[in-house]
């Protein structure tokens, strides 16, 4: 079965939320296999290899893959040319928001954008999703629909050479009449409904044709930038006045598309900072050992010690459980033992790993968006015998700390 007129027909003559360059691109792949003079369009660009599982860090960050060119339903053939469809993402989103497992949801997003079917609707329940736990987005390039779908998400984090933006509209009509004509085919058409055949191909795209599809455009164009003004906490005015231009690094941060410049690796380790809250559990046991004892009250209810000091136990070893994530994060698990033996907590390991990295050599060249994702990250540190030691100290000092 030949699906190219089946894609012909979800990107010609219809309003798009795509990037420029990459729907020339599009155009280019689909023209000559349907008859379409090709000239003009981009060449051939290769689809995309990323992956597009869900994966779960062991701190309990989802991180959910939008790559590639975005449409409602996607096909094996479809699939197979580098599209991703919405109703895939709203799964994996929907696992990810509603997996106990799960404490917060991070957006890995490389896309031109797509159609504009069912895309508003992803972006809603982003929102929604919210309100369960933090939604994050990483924007490794973010475009028209794609970019819509980021400014859903709490924070959007951007490479350094990645760009956000193409807040636009844009729609494409095929005027084939004359190329018929030189080779001798002439196109009769029978229909019912004045704009039935508006925007036939075979035919110059009718005034009145162009002043309906222009009207939809506008209309979309509408929803696009309230949509998105009211993610960003922005005015209308503000994104209009980006006239779908593409920003990228510090430019996006002074448009206010995105909040900070950084990796996939500095966004899930800011992330790891926020669902694992620092806490100042090592003072607070030493303290509770140096306290003078104090008498209850007469009818007080006198606190169990065993409880408090398994209490203690317990945030102890969810704070060194982040630093062990946030030194695994930073591809330093053997500095996590050092940490958790100067009773460091998580906020000052992570402010410690800034550091190094600070003084360390640059990483944006050579650190590829995805880098670390493609197999499940438990199962690299499960087998870690860094980190394996790292726990089995973690676990001795709350022994030591409730004796």
């Amino acid at each position: 079965m030949n699906f190219l007129p089946h894609l012909a027909g979800r990107v010609l003559g219809v309003p798009l939320l795509v990037e420029r360059a990459r729907l020339e691109t599009i155009l280019a792949v689909i023209a000559p296999r349907v008859g379409i003079e090709a000239s003009g369009f981009a060449p051939e660009a290769p689809a995309s290899t990323a992956s597009n599982d869900l994966i779960v860090t062991p701190g309990g960050i989802a991180i959910v893959p939008i790559h590639g060119t975005l449409a409602k339903r996607v096909g094996a053939v479809e699939a197979a040319s580098g599209l991703t469809g919405y109703a895939t993402m709203e799964e994996m989103i929907l696992d990810a928001a509603t997996d106990p497992a799960v404490k917060a949801i991070l957006l890995d997003i490389d896309s031109p954008g797509g159609e504009v079917g069912g895309v508003f609707d992803l972006a809603t329940m982003i929102r929604e999703a919210r309100q369960a736990k933090p939604v994050w987005a990483l924007a490794d390039d973010a475009f028209s629909a794609a970019y819509l779908l980021a400014s859903a998400a709490e924070r959007i984090y951007l490479p350094q050479t990645a760009g956000v933006g193409s807040i636009g509209v844009i729609a494409v009509h095929v005027d084939e009449s004359e190329r018929d004509a030189q080779e001798g085919r002439r196109y009769t058409t029978v229909f019912a409904g004045a704009h039935k055949n508006d925007f036939s191909s075979h035919a110059p795209l009718s005034d009145e044709g162009r002043n309906r599809l222009q009207a939809e455009v506008e209309r979309i164009y509408g929803l696009f930038v309230s949509t998105v003004a009211a993610n960003r906490n922005l005015t209308e005015e503000a994104i209009r006045a980006t006239e779908a231009t593409i920003c990228f690094g510090n430019d996006a941060l002074v448009a206010g598309l995105a909040d900070r410049v950084g990796t996939l690796r500095e966004a899930l380790a800011d992330l790891s900072v926020v669902i694992n809250p620092p806490r100042t559990t090592l003072t607070t046991q030493k303290e509770f050992r140096m306290e003078t004892p104090i008498i209850p009250a007469a009818g007080a209810v006198t606190p169990d010690p065993d409880a408090i000091r398994a209490e203690g136990r317990q945030q102890f070893q969810e704070e060194a459980q982040a630093i062990v994530d946030l030194c695994a994060l930073a591809d330093a698990p053997q500095l996590a033992g050092d940490f958790i033996a100067q009773g460091l907590d998580a906020t000052q390991v992570r402010k410690e790993l800034m550091a190094r990295r600070a003084t360390g050599p640059e990483i944006h060249s050579q650190v590829l968006p995805g880098d670390g994702t493609r197999i499940q990250p438990a199962a690299q540190l499960d087998s870690n015998p860094v980190v394996a030691a790292c726990r089995r100290l973690v676990t001795r000092h709350a022994a030591q700390g409730g004796a």
